[in-house]
């Protein structure tokens, strides 16, 4: 999910900019005292058009935190974490970061969840020598830059688009319709890696994409573009798009007859439901790093607390927000210290049990690799088809 905001690589805001310069006063952290809460910070949209995703974010580490200081905390001492809005904005994201850091009272930074942001956030822990958990942020180019790839201080949780998209597409190489696949991605960070992670895929099968399109974020008709493609007659189409653009886009697919199976990062659990029930979607696939419907007790246990928590089901983005909080607990217990290298040097070697039945651990590129679920839609309902390790 994601992961979420406009070009940020090829297009820096002025904003950015000054915030960027702001950044370089930012002094390598300093270990906390050795009394009072362990801080975490975070940095997550509380506001704006992916807010509900932000919610889920805030609510999947609070809850991890919360059964973190049940058990007595870690070191003798509970645990804390402080959210500030980022809008799923880089600017805003460096400037809440920039802010956090400056304070030298944070163990770590978390989530970032949007992939434009977190991208802008990377280079202010890295000066800063503070670890960054990244749990939702799907870019691709985020772990080209981690670890060996040079910023030895960002840790991404959630698996990557290309290693999402290449599960889903051996999935339909199988059935024979990888290579005539239409994409229409927001033209976003999220989006273009999307796109770029399905060329990579396919070109590995020696295939290509049959067409692609990108739409600006709050686009409101999607009449002419849906047209185009499906005079193309693809044998699937893959849509990335989230939160309102979603609910927009698949209200508007639906208008038009659909006539296409969709694909790629559909996010099956936000179609309108009495779409869903209609069995419109019925034939859709999807990939994600989390589903409800995952038979594991463990799964079954988090989707229970976490409902009687919250008083919704978890989405990927509560998921992903919960296990990296979990992971990063882990750490500091290793660690035995709240020494920000030390808890950096503890995430190079994690190994925790991930609810999903893996177990947590990160390459080179300080990328975790837990499974990807495939998904369909069937009935009206939600069926898991399989799980692969990305």
């Amino acid at each position: 999910m994601k992961t979420i905001d406009g070009g940020f690589e090829m297009r820096v805001t002025r904003a950015l900019i000054a915030a960027m310069m702001m950044a370089v006063l930012i002094e390598p952290a300093v270990a906390q005292t050795d009394s009072g809460p362990i801080m975490i910070g975070s940095s997550i949209p509380l506001t704006g058009g992916v807010a509900a995703f932000g919610q889920q974010s805030r609510w999947g580490a609070e809850m991890a935190l919360s059964e973190a200081n049940a058990a007595g905390g870690v070191l003798g001492r509970k645990l804390e974490i402080d959210f500030q809005d980022n809008r799923c904005n880089p600017a805003e994201a460096v400037k809440s970061v920039t802010q956090m850091l400056s304070t030298k009272k944070y163990v770590a930074i978390h989530d970032g969840l949007c992939s434009s942001a977190a991208l802008a956030i990377m280079p202010l822990v890295e000066r800063a020598g503070v670890p960054f958990i990244i749990a939702n942020a799907s870019a691709t180019s985020i772990a080209e830059k981690s670890g060996v790839g040079g910023n030895k201080w960002t840790f991404k949780i959630n698996p990557t688009d290309a290693s999402l998209l290449n599960a889903l597409v051996g999935w339909h190489e199988k059935d024979g319709r990888a290579a005539n696949i239409a994409f229409l991605g927001e033209d976003t960070d999220f989006g273009r890696a999307g796109a770029a992670g399905y060329e990579a895929a396919l070109a590995k099968r020696k295939m290509k994409l049959a067409s692609v399109d990108f739409y600006p974020k709050g686009m409101a008709d999607f009449t002419a573009i849906f047209a185009r493609i499906k005079a193309k007659k693809p044998a699937m189409f893959a849509l990335y798009a989230i939160d309102a653009d979603f609910q927009n886009a698949i209200r508007q697919w639906y208008s038009v007859g659909g006539g296409v199976p969709l694909t790629g990062r559909v996010l099956v659990d936000q179609v309108p439901k009495e779409i869903m029930e209609s069995g419109f979607m019925d034939g859709t696939t999807s990939v994600q790093p989390y589903d409800t419907n995952v038979d594991t007790p463990a799964n079954k246990a988090f989707v229970e607390a976490f409902r009687k928590r919250n008083n919704v089901a978890p989405n990927l983005v509560g998921f992903e927000s919960y296990e990296s909080i979990k992971v990063l607990v882990d750490a500091i217990r290793r660690a035995g210290s709240v020494d920000p290298a030390a808890i950096r040097d503890a995430l190079a070697k994690t190994k925790l049990q991930s609810i999903l039945g893996t177990t947590i651990e990160f390459d080179e590129n300080n990328l975790a690799h837990n499974n990807a679920i495939i998904l369909t839609i069937k009935g009206g309902k939600v069926v898991v088809l399989g799980l692969s390790k990305t």
